[in-house]
């Protein structure tokens, strides 16, 4: 029986794996905030870890039936991107090796056996992508920051023994940093040209700007699970989306571009030969210029998501779990940049709703000891002419292992290893606007190993 049981769950598993080759992705998004369900790869809307992670995974799930027991619990992400950029022609460009820490807050208090209140903090939508500030493209992004903190007060309820709802109040900060340069060759010396036309080179620095904002919206969250028997659950969330008007500023550095004038170059501008660029463009740096110190306002969508799955125990202390993730990307169609001064520039992102699919085993070794393991595979979102420094995302695999201890009746720690692998994938490193469509120049490597630890104590 315990043989033909671990068949039966890994027969299960490989099905919903060899779907998973057409399954779509995630953008820009997190889903790693809570190490116990990192180690299921993710999976768990229809029986979500215990501890109050539930607030993120299923807002239902955080009723246990334990009256008048608190629950809290923590645990961070360790994330290190690592990647390159290899030209067509030239030498390759390595990402800057970061560590990024994500992490998570819950706190639960069960009211009676049949309502439970809670908090949680989590990151569901993030990235920190940083390049060599001498990359080739720093004049889209040498280093973009985009984080999404949703702090989410949480109510459940236990209608019968088959069925839990829950739902949620999102409050959603959002802060984005971006850094880049800017082309001398690219200003523009006409209505109709740009300083290439006089034979400015291609690639001159003449600015380094760093455009920061903040803002705060509001979304809601919504689980349900429904229990058909002993042995199988079924789970569904839905985390309705929200846009962030985001208010900040942008400032600008002067940057030496030593060029001096040739003679033609000079007389296109008016100006004496020899006399150097900088003095040219010297008035754009103080005030009635266009890079002074000025107030930038953004758009930044957070796509909504919806989650279904199942969980199965398939004999005593095996369960085996699969979920499907609907992410509404096309809702990152543009991101429109006003700066006080320069003006409006949009950049086309042109994303594709995508769907993503999960699955995992759990085996309880021990009543205290549990060891689980899982595996995800998604495409990407971003089309492929909008593949840029920014988010150089792909198609991924990824294979999770993870463990639980339960050190006594009131502390769990868990720990899980997730390895990613992303497809090489043709990308850019110039500006795609429609009505000038760059072509891809070459190929975005990336891979990451991530590590998530956490702790909960009840009581």
């Amino acid at each position: 029986m315990r043989r033909k049981a671990v068949l039966t769950a890994a027969a299960v598993m490989a099905a919903i794996g060899l779907s998973a080759t057409r399954a779509n992705a995630q953008g820009y998004s997190v889903y790693e905030h809570d190490a116990c369900t990192m180690g299921r790869a993710g999976a768990g809307v229809a029986s979500p870890c215990a501890g109050g992670s539930a607030i993120f995974f299923n807002p239902a799930g955080i009723v246990t039936g334990q009256a008048g027991r608190w629950n809290v619990s923590s645990g961070v992400t360790m994330i290190p991107p690592r990647g390159s950029w290899v030209p067509d022609t030239g030498t390759p460009t390595d990402l800057v090796n970061n560590n990024i820490p994500v992490p998570n807050v819950y706190v639960t208090r069960q009211i009676g056996s049949r309502f439970a209140v809670g908090v949680g903090m989590f990151a569901p939508y993030g990235l920190t992508t940083e390049w060599p500030e001498s990359s080739p493209g720093r004049f889209l992004s040498y280093k973009a920051t985009i984080k999404g903190i949703y702090i989410q007060p949480t109510i459940a309820f236990r209608v019968n023994s088959s069925i839990q709802v829950g739902a949620g109040f999102d409050i959603v900060r959002s802060a984005v940093d971006l850094k880049q340069r800017v082309d001398a060759s690219s200003l523009p010396l006409s209505a109709t040209a740009t300083f290439a036309a006089i034979g400015i080179p291609v690639g001159t620095d003449v600015a380094d700007v760093r455009m920061h904002g903040t803002g705060t919206a509001y979304a809601a969250h919504l689980g349900l699970i429904f229990r058909l028997n002993d042995a199988l659950s079924l789970g569904a969330r839905y985390m309705t989306g929200t846009t962030i008007e985001g208010a900040g500023y942008a400032g600008f550095t002067k940057i030496p571009t030593g060029i001096n004038l040739s003679a033609g170059q000079a007389a296109a501008l008016g100006v004496p030969t020899g006399t150097p660029l900088d003095a040219v463009l010297a008035g754009q740096f103080t005030t009635g210029g266009k890079f002074v110190t000025q107030t930038v306002n953004a758009t930044i969508p957070m796509p909504s998501q919806l989650v279904v799955g199942f969980n199965l125990r398939v004999m005593t202390g095996l369960h085996v779990m699969g979920d499907v993730q609907l992410t509404k990307w096309s809702a990152f169609d543009e991101l429109p940049l006003t700066l006080g001064v320069a003006g409006p520039k949009i950049l086309y992102e042109n994303y594709v709703n995508t769907v993503g699919f999960r699955t995992a085993l759990e085996y309880a070794v021990t009543p205290k000891l549990n060891l689980r393991g899982g595996f995800l595979m998604h495409g990407a979102a971003a089309p492929d002419h909008t593949v840029t420094p920014l988010l150089p995302e792909a198609a991924r695999k990824s294979i999770v292992i993870g463990a639980g201890y339960q050190l006594n009746s009131g502390i769990r720690i868990d720990a899980a290893y997730q390895i990613i692998k992303q497809s090489d994938r043709a990308g850019r490193v110039a500006d795609w606007t429609p009505t000038n469509p760059v072509l891809n120049t070459g190929v975005y490597k990336f891979s990451a190993n991530l590590l998530g630890i956490g702790a909960s104590f009840a009581f």
